[in-house]
């Protein structure tokens, strides 16, 4: 039954307000500052530099391609994740939500050390007699190392809204013969593509705003984001026009796409659901195999960075 709409009440917002302001505040004063102290006619050539269009494409280009190369083996590794219970589930779990706080040096290392020239798979592929042809720098190295922190995040996310499925439901289309592609999409996908945006944004996001992670492996000019380039102008060139300018070029599209995601992402109205924790009991060979191999690539992205980081502090 439907309830009247209760007021407001703006005393208890008055704190939320103050700190939004306030932090607002702050970050105007910033901006402000910098395009002030700018020369007179300086900002005028910005927007005529072919460099900095550059590094506004590359910075949308690799954050783009991050965060679907991050998404979307998530949504299938969530339902792997969800679906199937293993030993070290909980720890893998656990270790997805690590690479949260891991720090962006140390996680760069441990790529560097199994993905280098000089690394653990060059030398595997030296021993084999092959030649290893990969390089962790430039674009490919950006996205291998914004997938290793971001696609655990996508997938403890998304499992979450898997979590969120009302049991009825599973139950209701088990009943009915539901499998494979038509469970996932009558059943799991609209909840999915409600989480779905404000994750990719997220990540979107994270990327756009890269810097520790572009500055070890971006590999020159050709692979600089708009993080980067305000911090060249600012330390290096000393041009606070072009640092103003690129900074309000950041944040005018991270807020476009904060405000884009939040259209997109409807609120789901979780019902009362009176059976917890039942699963689909789809035991087939075929759907086993394909999370088994799930979960293990999921591993073998994961661990190898964190065990080389271990190995060497060991040796050293």
């Amino acid at each position: 039954m439907a309830t009247r709409r209760q007021p407001l009440n703006l005393r208890g917002l008055m704190p939320g307000l103050f700190a939004a302001t306030l932090l607002c505040a702050v970050a105007l004063a910033a901006f402000l500052a910098l395009w002030f102290s700018a020369p007179g006619a300086g900002w005028q050539s910005v927007f005529s530099d072919s460099y900095l269009w550059h590094v506004v494409r590359f910075s949308f280009w690799q954050a783009s391609l991050s965060a679907l190369i991050s998404v979307g083996p998530a949504i299938f590794l969530a339902r792997a994740l969800y679906r199937r219970r293993f030993p070290g589930r909980t720890l893998l779990l656990r270790l997805c939500a690590m690479t949260l706080i891991l720090p962006v040096l140390v996680a760069v290392f441990g790529i560097l050390s199994v993905y280098g020239r000089q690394g653990w798979l060059a030398s595997l592929f030296h021993a084999l007699g092959w030649q290893w042809e990969f390089s962790p720098y430039g674009l490919q190295g950006i996205l291998l190392a914004h997938v290793f922190f971001n696609m655990p995040m996508a997938t403890r996310l998304l499992l979450q809204a898997l979590e969120n499925i009302p049991g009825e439901q599973r139950q209701i289309a088990a009943q009915l013969g539901m499998r494979g592609y038509a469970f996932f999409r009558l059943v799991e996908w609209p909840w999915l593509r409600r989480h779905i945006p404000a994750v990719a944004a997220l990540i979107f996001m994270l990327c756009f705003a890269s810097f520790a992670t572009v500055l070890s492996l971006g590999g020159g000019p050709k692979a600089t984001t708009i993080e980067l380039a305000i911090y060249q102008a600012l330390s290096f060139d000393y041009d606070p026009a072009r640092a103003a300018m690129l900074a309000l070029i950041q944040m005018l599209c991270c807020l476009g796409l904060v405000l884009l995601s939040q259209r997109l992402s409807k609120a789901v109205a979780i019902g009362v659901s009176h059976v917890r924790g039942w699963r689909d009991p789809d035991d087939r060979l075929h759907s086993r195999l394909s999370d088994g191999l799930l979960i293990g690539a999921a591993l073998l992205l994961l661990l190898p960075p964190l065990l080389a980081v271990i190995v060497d502090g060991i040796n050293r």
